[in-house]
């Protein structure tokens, strides 16, 4: 009887042990390596801490905009990290060697809702995601092209939600012009910012989004995207705008959210990126602009 009081003893204090131990913390690292960062951009959930590792032999620094994060100088063989506990999106750079740098060394870390990225093979309800139904769009082709560039697709749009995205068509994005367009999807850090900006968490159907802008003073709401920021949404005369753009395609449904094709890209605020034209490209229409 004693020796099983012994065993019964330990398989208690062993469950008791198991049970107090923390979740295991979601990690993320990036490496420094030829004076870049690898990868550059980054998309994680919150709570997660990121590890910065420097393989170089001359230091470097993490060093986040607005003074979120500063590792200051990191030696090779050294690691920095932080964890990020608010959605958001957060540039950074190194502050050494700066000046002998052609290109500044750049990088960014998006912090989505915790639990919203599931993980490479797990099952959906149904086949058709917001990646895929964007990609079937013929009129969103530039869009996609910017969600695969930044890893979007795979991320956010593919495995997380549910998720409202306001998406610019095609005319909305030939309004920036050749070359800035171009210049735009070679920016990562800023195309990331960009179109985490279009992207809400939540299913928002036109209908949601008018009812909540009707019991507000003025006929608007606002809606928190993934940058952190919020759209501001106006209902004038039965017409839906999102920030300055027009709703031309409500209510596609997909799997893991809800798209709203709007006729302007949305700009975040201290993005950098300047006014985008008027759209004069009358865009091809699924639904009606106006609610009935």
């Amino acid at each position: 009887m004693k020796r099983y009081s012994i065993i019964s003893g330990f398989v208690i204090a062993l469950a008791i042990g198991l049970i107090a131990l923390p979740a295991l913390a979601a990690t993320a690292t990036v490496d420094i390596r030829g004076g870049a960062y690898h990868p550059a951009s980054l998309t994680v959930e919150e709570n997660t801490t990121v590890s910065w590792t420097n393989h170089d032999r001359i230091g470097h620094t993490v060093t986040g905009t607005g003074g979120h994060f500063d590792s200051g100088p990191i030696e090779q063989n050294e690691t920095f990290t932080h964890t990020f506990t608010r959605t958001g999106t957060y540039p950074y750079g190194c502050t050494l060697n700066a000046s002998s740098q052609r290109v500044p060394m750049q990088g960014i870390v998006i912090v989505v809702p915790e639990g919203t990225m599931i993980a490479p093979g797990a099952e959906s309800g149904n086949n058709m995601t917001l990646a895929d139904l964007i990609a079937r769009d013929e009129n969103l082709t530039t869009f996609m092209g910017a969600v695969e560039t930044t890893g979007l697709a795979q991320t956010v749009l593919a495995n997380g939600g549910p998720y409202t995205v306001f998406a610019p068509d095609n005319a909305a994005f030939e309004a920036f012009g050749n070359e800035t367009l171009a210049g735009l999807l070679n920016d990562t850090a800023m195309l990331d910012a960009l179109l985490m900006y279009h992207i809400v968490e939540g299913n928002h159907t036109v209908e949601d989004i008018v009812a909540a802008a009707k019991n507000t003073t003025g006929n608007e709401t606002t809606l928190p995207t993934l940058t952190g920021d919020t759209l501001s949404v106006d209902v004038v005369n039965s017409t839906v705008l999102v920030e300055n753009a027009t709703i031309v395609t409500s209510d596609v449904m997909a799997d893991n959210g809800i798209i709203h094709v709007i006729d302007r890209v949305l700009v975040p605020p201290g993005s950098g990126i300047g006014e985008v034209p008027e759209n004069v490209t009358p865009a091809v229409t699924q639904t009606d602009r106006t609610i009935p």
